[in-house]
């Protein structure tokens, strides 16, 4: 028997199977994927906003109410001043100060509520952008396509310590403000 002919065959099969592990995504295959990557992107997109509005919606309520209730202590402060001068000018500015206070840290309440809310939203966003990206990287091979995924994840971590950053200054503000209220 001779096995020359089974022995090239064979040769010639394993290199066809090895050329094919090398080439790029179907392009077809490439814009459903992306397309679906935005789709989910977008959506995730929306309902990180819709949760940070509602998170802020809640503490702007609970500023609302703050607020409504100091004015009211200091409504109920004025006309026992008017009753007992000396000591109404004493409960005024007493009232004036809490209610001052309890503001200032609802206000602090609203500003740290809205940092958190806004990060989440910017890391929503890049982690959308990366999953994008590293979509449009798989129509790539060989070194263009690990350029195209070391930039895509350049560009989220970058977008992640931006993001970190404008929130942890935020609290530092909010944590001001709420001494500053004491």
């Amino acid at each position: 028997m001779n096995t020359k002919p089974l022995l090239l065959s064979a040769g010639l099969a394993a290199a066809l199977l090895l050329s094919a592990c090398d080439r790029p995504e179907d392009p077809a295959k490439t814009r459903a994927d992306v397309a679906k990557a935005q789709a989910e992107a977008n959506q995730k997109s929306q309902d990180a906003r819709a949760e940070a509005n509602k998170d802020v919606a809640a503490a702007q309520s609970d500023l609302a109410k703050t607020q409504a209730d100091a004015n009211k202590d200091l409504n109920s402060a004025e006309r026992s001043a008017g009753e007992q001068h000396a000591d109404a000018n004493k409960e005024v500015g007493q009232a004036m100060a809490d209610a001052s206070g309890k503001i200032g840290k609802e206000e602090a309440d609203v500003m740290r509520t809205r940092a958190k809310a806004d990060y989440d939203v910017a890391k929503t966003d890049a982690e959308a952008a990366k999953k994008v990206a590293d979509q449009r990287c798989d129509a790539l091979t060989g070194a263009a396509k690990d350029g195209c995924q070391d930039k895509a994840k350049a560009d989220y971590d970058a977008a992640v310590a931006a993001a970190e950053a404008r929130r942890d200054e935020r609290l530092r503000e909010a944590d001001a403000l709420a001494a500053n209220s004491k």
